[in-house]
């Protein structure tokens, strides 16, 4: 997810921010660490509704402290109100501030720049001109899968298709996204260990050799056009412009890898549905919203309260730390009944996948187009399922839950 959150600038360092905050009252809940390598699947779904059924609000003492919100109706209320859960501590935990991803943790008209630039890389308009493209990588990785009769889908489809598209859309060389999954799995591992910076340092290294081999050669190419891009009448720097690519290049690809798997291993293990999707190509959008309901591939979002909130009863102080978990809410039974259910002919509307209001995802749109023709190619091939072991993700960096492996056969 590219950006669920949302003057001049002294942005080799990050803003100042608030002392943490810890106390508050009404709440019972403790035990949450996002990344706790056991949360995984199915684990993870039970974690979620017990914090629901803790209550909307509740206090964790893990990584410093904080509070987690969990139902439909705080999630969303929270996401429309950028003033009182900013998003410039940091968009995980522990908000400390140290964090500056690009735009995620900015607000306001910091936040609006920085995103103004990066939509251009994505718009409705440029999304519909990729469908072409699209049509033929995803052609082409879904038919050579098919001919070898199956395999891992995650490591011969779900992960190239993203980082192919990335070299179309922003302009990294191959050798850039051939470094770049690589790269993404060494940051998660030490995330929890150092700074953010540190943890990016990698990735971040690789967009600056971008950023040089494009100051040399200037293709036609997003990457270049950062080169003469500005915020509020200023240029961009280069540590601004590899912080801008290293948004994309890591939720980019991460989110859309962990979307296409998940999508498929639905289909796989509902088979019936694969039937439906063959004899109705009209399908294809229901049964991605009810993926991105259900799966929720970016699920837990950082904010810090900038006053004292008052959350069903319960008192989240000023300066706290917040986790918004936007996969609980996308199972809430109060918004979505039998949440736990694969059911595409339910009415998804306002699910959080995305996000909501003035921080939702920029890549929203090329990702339901990615997920819509892969969709339809697979329609022209026989049915699949699952054979042999499935392998999950924990929560990387918190936040991500996908498959690592997913072998599958044709029928």
């Amino acid at each position: 997810m590219i950006d669920s959150q949302e003057s001049e600038m002294a942005l080799e360092q990050c803003p100042a921010q608030a002392t943490p905050s810890a106390g508050g009252s009404g709440s019972g809940r403790t035990g949450f660490d996002p990344y706790d390598p056991e949360f995984t699947e199915p684990r993870i779904w039970d974690v979620y509704e017990q914090l629901r059924e803790d209550g909307p609000a509740g206090y964790s003492p893990d990584r410093g402290g904080f509070w987690t919100i969990t139902d439909y109706a705080h999630v969303r209320s929270a996401l429309r109100d950028p003033r009182t859960f900013s998003s410039a501590s940091g968009h995980r935990i522990p908000t400390d501030g140290t964090q500056c991803a690009i735009p995620i943790d900015y607000d306001g008209a910091e936040h609006r720049a920085y995103r103004g630039v990066m939509m251009r890389a994505v718009t409705p308009e440029r999304v519909r001109h990729l469908q072409p493209f699209l049509g033929r990588l995803i052609g082409s990785l879904v038919g050579d899968f098919r001919e070898r009769g199956g395999g891992d889908f995650v490591a011969e489809v779900a992960l190239p298709l993203p980082l192919q598209v990335l070299t179309e859309v922003i302009g990294f060389a191959e050798s850039t996204v051939v470094r770049l999954r690589a790269l993404t799995e060494q940051m998660w591992g030490v995330i929890t260990e150092v700074d953010f910076r540190e943890a990016h340092s990698g990735v971040h290294e690789l967009m600056l050799v971008e950023i040089e081999e494009h100051r040399a050669t200037r293709p036609d190419d997003f990457v270049t056009s950062l080169l003469d891009a500005e915020v509020e009448g200023r240029p961009l720097d280069d540590d601004e412009r590899a912080r801008i690519l290293v948004t994309f290049a890591v939720a980019g690809h991460e989110t859309t890898m962990n979307a296409a798997s998940s999508l498929v291993y639905l289909l796989a293990t509902h088979p019936e549905q694969q039937d439906r999707l063959r004899a109705d190509a009209e399908l294809a959008p229901r049964l991605i919203e009810e993926m991105l309901r259900l799966r929720s591939p970016a699920q837990n979002f950082a904010r810090r309260t900038t006053r004292e909130v008052d959350i069903a009863g319960t008192t989240v102080p000023d300066g706290a730390g917040v986790l918004l978990s936007f996969a609980a809410a996308n199972r809430d039974p109060e918004r979505f009944s039998d949440p736990e259910i694969f059911d595409p002919d339910r009415d998804t509307r306002g699910h959080l996948a995305f996000g909501w209001g003035v921080h939702q995802c920029i890549g929203a749109t090329l990702a339901r187009t990615e997920l819509r023709v892969l969709l339809d190619s697979l329609r022209d091939h026989p049915p699949f399922a699952i054979d042999g072991d499935v392998v999950w993700s924990s929560l990387e960096g918190g936040n991500h839950l996908g498959l690592k492996r997913l072998p599958l056969r044709f029928g």
